[in-house]
């Protein structure tokens, strides 16, 4: 059951792109994220009646590195970066977690879990190379990117340790933090004339009630119902679901590359699983 809400959610992120292109044409990146995360805040609210309790500090860094410091990272990232680089080092981040999850928590990690992780790191790698094997390469949007990647690593551990993060209330929260950190970022941003045509609104209202509010509920219940590393690896599916979105929505067609992309993804998520739930099966043996 949880991890049909898991790739609930990989399924919402994986389409989220196509509307955050949409909304980016009118509106300035920054600034989008905060009129999506205040959408969210706002629907959180008026779902559980309740106000906001921020007065514990994992929902505070929770909020700063879900929220404010990803979209400030990813979206800052991609001024100076290409759109391959950029989801090829964001997509990272299962690997980054699995390492930080053995190094800093001192996690059991298996030979075979980095090698199920690399492999689906490389079928992400040909679904967004898609043939072109040259990375145009940009330091200072590459190095923000990177930023992201580790951003969403620190989200992950904070929700772990938050109390009741798979709740509404511990999304709210969460998404509240994330809205009052973000508004210094969004000052300072230059605001181009602002359009808002009807594709615009419906776009925002997807990323800030599905994408910002029910995924994030869907994301924090997997990470504490069926595990951090199994959730987090989730992630490397999350453009293979884009790629189908745009041949849907945008008329074209996977090729070659994004059907064989998808299938290491696959494999390398089904390495990794299999062996979690071997050593969770030896751990119950042994207890």
């Amino acid at each position: 059951m949880y991890r049909l809400l898991v790739w609930l959610v990989v399924l919402f992120w994986g389409v989220s792109f196509v509307a955050t292109r949409v909304v980016v044409l009118s509106i300035p990146p920054i600034t989008a994220a905060l009129i999506r995360f205040l959408i969210a805040s706002v629907a959180l609210m008026l779902t559980t009646r309740k106000l906001p309790r921020l007065n514990n500090w994992h929902t505070f860094f929770a909020g700063f590195w879900g929220v404010t410091m990803y979209f400030f990272f990813e979206n800052s990232g991609l001024v100076y970066t290409y759109p391959t680089n950029a989801s090829l080092i964001v997509s990272s981040a299962p690997i980054l977690y699995t390492l930080f999850s053995h190094v800093v928590q001192k996690k059991r990690t298996t030979v075979m879990e980095y090698l199920a992780s690399i492999i689906a790191f490389f079928g992400v790698a040909i679904v967004i190379l898609n043939g072109r094997f040259v990375l145009k390469m940009s330091l200072k949007g590459d190095l923000m990117l990177l930023g992201a990647a580790f951003a969403w690593v620190f989200y992950t551990y904070h929700v772990e340790k938050m109390p009741e993060p798979d709740s509404l209330t511990g999304v709210m929260n969460i998404t509240v933090w994330g809205v009052l950190t973000l508004i210094p970022f969004a000052v300072f941003e230059e605001r181009p004339q602002i359009t808002l045509t009807l594709p615009v609104i419906i776009s925002l209202l997807y990323l800030g009630i599905i994408c910002s509010g029910l995924a994030y509920v869907f994301w924090n219940l997997g990470i504490m119902r069926v595990g951090a590393r199994y959730t987090t690896n989730t992630i490397y599916f999350i453009p293979v679901v884009t790629s189908v979105a745009e041949a849907l929505l945008l008329k074209n067609l996977p090729n070659l590359y994004t059907v064989l992309g998808g299938i290491l993804v696959l494999l390398g998520l089904w390495l990794f699983n299999r062996e979690e739930r071997g050593r969770e099966s030896e751990s119950l043996s042994k207890g």
